[in-house]
């Protein structure tokens, strides 16, 4: 059967992406200031699914940012976003358990809302559809924790970090998979669970789990400070080309926003993204800094690989900070 509704996980806390994470969820978390999950909303979209779903937990009150309407139904491109909060974080597995009755017929793309990336997500929903496995997992040679024994001749997932004690070379999971229907009566409702029990008791049982491997395109976990910089970084320097998620072939990257407030004397290095109604006073150097709206920087002040978030203030000389 056909993949007809996306499932954005969205309800992590972010505690690694601190202090940041403290302002606004993990998704939420402005990339030369678009939103981090809506890079993977314009993607999901335009894969033609008929149905997005995003739970929420940490800050959940925040994604009014990007949906007026939360939490009631909203839309995205077009396509019906429903929302479901989580009192208590449910994980991957529970989460997914606890959308059952939003979901539409068929197999499921489950995709991490706080990933940037550009997976062929149509091949791997592909790959899903022409087999009989349980869940088909978006896979990587290298990026990150290699933890996922694959079978290269089979397409067969074979261990999760050894567990089964398996010697086949390992794999990175991506947050991206696809989940048949039937791989949901696995999953024990209104308890946290990640999906990892749930795929191992699978594989215990002579069950097939697939899975392809998607090397090309980017692939970032935005899950530390200077991942955040980073990928700032490689925008500025074309290291990494992204399409703009925006509506209307709207130009993105921007690295000045509207409203932004530069004195004449201070001094910009580098790269360095001004947010909306930011402030630079007289006499400040930035260097490769990013100032969220309504961010200021006093005058005299010295920035470099610095965050300075909604509505703070910086002053004095940083290095490396979040303020």
């Amino acid at each position: 059967m056909k993949v007809r509704t996306a499932f954005v996980l969205c309800a992590g806390r972010g505690n690694r992406l601190r202090p940041l994470t403290d302002q606004v969820p993990k998704p939420l978390v402005p990339v030369c200031g678009v939103a981090l999950v809506e890079f993977t909303l314009a993607r999901v979209a335009a894969l033609g699914v008929e149905r997005i779903v995003i739970n929420t937990h940490h800050l959940a009150e925040e994604f009014v940012r990007i949906f007026p309407n939360y939490p009631k139904q909203s839309e995205y491109a077009g396509i019906p976003v429903l929302f479901r909060h989580e009192t208590v974080l449910l994980e991957t597995g529970g989460g997914l358990k606890n959308v059952e009755d939003l979901l539409l017929p068929g197999p499921v793309l489950v995709h991490n809302g706080d990933i940037l990336t550009t997976l062929d997500l149509a091949a791997l929903c592909a790959a899903h559809e022409k087999s009989d496995a349980l869940s088909t997992l978006a896979l990587r040679s290298t990026g990150g924790p290699l933890h996922v024994g694959f079978d290269t001749a089979t397409g067969c997932v074979t261990d999760i970090r050894q567990t089964l004690g398996k010697n086949n070379p390992e794999f990175l999971y991506t947050g991206v998979c696809v989940v048949a229907s039937e791989l949901l009566t696995r999953i024990p409702p209104h308890i946290p669970i990640s999906f990892v029990p749930v795929w191992l008791d699978a594989l215990r049982g002579g069950e097939k789990i697939g899975g392809l491997i998607l090397n090309q395109g980017l692939w970032r976990d935005i899950g530390t400070i200077a991942e955040y910089l980073k990928i700032h970084t490689d925008l500025a320097s074309g290291a990494v080309i992204l399409k703009s998620p925006l509506p209307g072939g709207t130009p993105w990257p921007q690295w000045k926003m509207r409203g932004a407030d530069i004195e004449k004397s201070a001094t910009l290095h580098g790269w360095n993204w001004l947010g909306m109604d930011c402030h630079v006073g007289a006499g400040v150097a930035l260097e490769n800094t990013i100032l969220w709206a309504g961010a200021r920087v006093e005058a005299h002040a010295s920035l470099s690989g610095c965050v300075v978030r909604e509505g703070m203030i910086a002053t004095g000389n940083l290095e490396n900070v979040a303020v």
